[in-house]
């Protein structure tokens, strides 16, 4: 059985949740068939709310007599923490981890982690391709891959490697690698670069694991557009949007609500429900 804890109203488990006055969230399962033996909880921790609620949750399952249970994360928040950056900062992403540990979860899945240490981090876990969302993406602007080829990009080197096990799944012919400058005590971009010298006016899909306020995709695509690009797309698993959806040059976005729910986009940004890309 599921207890959907994204989107209650799909939820196998019927449970109710709210917030104490000091500021404690609750869970209680309303409906638990007996004989129950294993259950998987599909969540986003995108707060310590989400973290506590999950824990509560699976608490309430053990105390219910559940076997097993079992849970897929589409957001992990302090993913991208995931080392002391400097010193005086707290290593956030193992934090995180160690709370995730304590709940004892038989398998964790992890949709799109910003990198490999969560999934060292965190017991019995493995994660989740974006492999299916970049599909859709392909689907969602056929008038942009059926002409004479595109480009998946690569927005920096770390995420090369994600990006070419894409193109290799779905048969991307052309993949770009981009490299982007950061300082890290400032966390401010200082400059892009790309191997590739003209895209020859063809379509250009930034493949990457979140977006939060877009400066780096900015940056990309006008690097991109001042090597020949025709459209640049953005094709993100966890979109934050913190500044909004309006990033220059970016001529259109294909993301999820794996991090938080959004009532209203613009026609040029697609957002597909998490549960139907994991």
């Amino acid at each position: 059985m599921n207890l959907n804890l994204i989107t209650p109203q799909k939820s196998e488990i019927a449970f109710k949740s709210f917030t104490f006055p000091d500021g404690q969230p609750h869970l209680q399962l309303e409906v638990l068939p007996a004989n129950t033996k294993h259950v998987h909880i599909l969540t986003r921790l995108s707060t310590m709310n989400d973290v506590f609620l999950c824990l509560a949750a699976k608490n309430a399952l053990d105390y219910a007599g559940v076997e097993t249970v079992d849970v897929t994360i589409s957001y992990l928040m302090a993913a991208r923490m995931d080392r002391v950056m400097t010193e005086g900062e707290p290593f956030s992403l193992k934090i995180v981890a160690d709370m995730l540990n304590a709940g004892q979860f038989r398998k964790v899945r992890i949709f799109d982690p910003h990198s490999d240490v969560a999934t060292a981090l965190v017991h019995r876990s493995v994660a989740i391709s974006n492999v299916t969302l970049v599909k859709k993406a392909m689907e969602a602007f056929p008038n942009l891959t059926n002409t004479d080829g595109y480009y998946l990009v690569s927005p920096d080197s770390g995420a090369l490697k994600k990006v070419y096990k894409i193109a290799a799944s779905i048969g991307a012919e052309r993949v770009a690698e981009c490299i982007k400058f950061r300082d890290v005590k400032t966390g401010q971009l200082s400059g892009f670069k790309t191997f590739e010298e003209d895209f020859g006016q063809r379509p250009c899909f930034i493949i990457d694991d979140i977006c939060d306020g877009g400066g780096t995709f900015a940056g990309l695509a006008a690097l991109l557009k001042s090597r020949n690009a025709g459209k640049v797309l953005l094709v993100v698993s966890h979109g934050i949007f913190s500044r909004g959806f309006d990033i220059a040059g970016i001529d259109g976005i294909v993301s999820t609500n794996s991090f938080k729910e959004f009532t209203e986009t613009p026609p040029s940004v697609r957002i597909f429900p998490v549960e139907s890309v994991l």
